[in-house]
């Protein structure tokens, strides 16, 4: 990682980037609590503020520090909202199917948003033709099509909670005309959701490279929780994941993701195998880093095993996926720092081979 005493537990990293008057208060916040915080990129005597004031504390405090900022005391909202994108194909089955399932454990509910295009606003024509242009009364049956969808789809979703294949949590619902993107992340930051469930694949081979390509778009842009149900994934539930591959930058925010996806998820019983995603070519660095993350993790959460394994970037492609069959894994969870961790790293044919060309899920969970 990137302090030089790398094994001092007192070496302080940071937990938030605020501006300085959040800053403050989230430092007295902690403080309250006996957590030692120091503001960096303030001058204090010229008085002196940077547009982003870090808030930075011990590493031991991390757990405790992370579960007072994300605790509802201190963040009014709401926290217990599960935004599940949908097209109504079999695929939006599993996705809503794991969305309900966290919904019930965090004791909140499902927003199920879709999103339609209406040709007539989409096409780009020549002046003066009119071939493509449609009466409003189509419109309106665009619209009309798409909301009983949705209501059919809400009464399956009902008949299976009866059922007992489906947990019982509230659900709302939202049909919008719009860039289905746009739209999911305007409503994730409107009901500021605790989790994104959404399909890689669509109902047919045409529609798959949209409903892929939406998801890389929400996950490169989004902050909040991202979990990808790719249409081959096992029928399993959260609460039968057991085998998770970490992808690691080996910087100080992989443990602040760590920490975050350990509060996601039960984590007793899992093995995590963290990968280093680095461009780095210093092996002596690296392995340092690695030692340091897997201490740091055995440390914080015994209830879990970790190991390591290193994949070479030239051929990381196809090694990961025969190492992910060989080893079982279940969930590959990504940290990811306003970019996505592939846009900077890998060039963008493999970062969507890596996404979209695997059945096993993944959680991006964002820094």
């Amino acid at each position: 990682m990137d302090n030089k005493n790398n094994n001092d537990p007192n070496r302080l990293i940071t937990v938030a980037i605020h501006t300085f008057e959040r800053a403050v208060e989230l430092k007295n916040t902690l403080e309250e609590e006996g957590i030692e915080v120091v503001l960096h990129n303030v001058n204090l005597d010229e008085k002196v503020v940077s547009s982003g004031v870090r808030v930075r504390i011990r590493e031991r405090d991390l757990p405790q520090a992370l579960q007072i900022i994300e605790s509802p005391e201190v963040t009014t909202s709401n926290k217990s909202c599960v935004l599940l994108p949908v097209d109504f194909g079999k695929y939006s089955i599993k996705s809503v199917r794991l969305g309900m399932e966290y919904a019930r454990r965090t004791r909140g509910k499902v927003l199920l948003l879709h999103c339609y295009t209406n040709e007539r606003h989409t096409m780009s024509l020549p002046f003066g033709s009119d071939r493509y242009d449609s009466p409003e009364d189509d419109v309106k049956a665009i619209k009309r099509t798409a909301r009983q969808q949705m209501d059919e789809f809400v009464q399956v979703l009902f008949e299976m909670i009866a059922a007992g294949q489906l947990p019982k949590v509230k659900i709302e619902t939202k049909v919008k005309e719009g860039i289905p993107e746009e739209q999911i992340l305007h409503y994730a930051q409107k009901y500021d959701v605790s989790l994104i469930v959404m399909g890689t694949s669509g109902t047919n081979r045409r529609r798959q490279n949209l409903i892929g390509s939406v998801a890389g778009e929400v996950m490169d842009a989004c902050k909040f929780p991202i979990f990808t149900v790719p249409i081959g994934m096992p029928d399993i539930g959260l609460a039968d994941i057991t085998r998770v591959a970490f992808f690691s930058n080996l910087i100080q925010q992989d443990m602040i993701s760590l920490d975050r996806f350990a509060r996601m998820f039960n984590m007793r019983g899992v093995e995590v195998t963290i990968i280093p995603v680095v461009d780095k070519k210093d092996r002596r660095l690296i392995d340092q880093s690695l030692q340091q993350l897997v201490q740091y993790c055995r440390e914080h959460y015994p209830e879990c095993t970790f190991k390591t394994k290193r994949i070479a970037t030239k051929t990381f492609v196809d090694s990961f996926g025969q190492y992910a069959k060989e080893e079982g894994i279940q969930l590959i969870a990504v940290p990811n720092k306003k970019s996505s961790i592939f846009s900077r790293l890998f060039n963008p044919s493999i970062a969507h081979r890596v996404l979209f060309q695997t059945d096993t899920p993944m959680l991006v969970v964002p820094v």
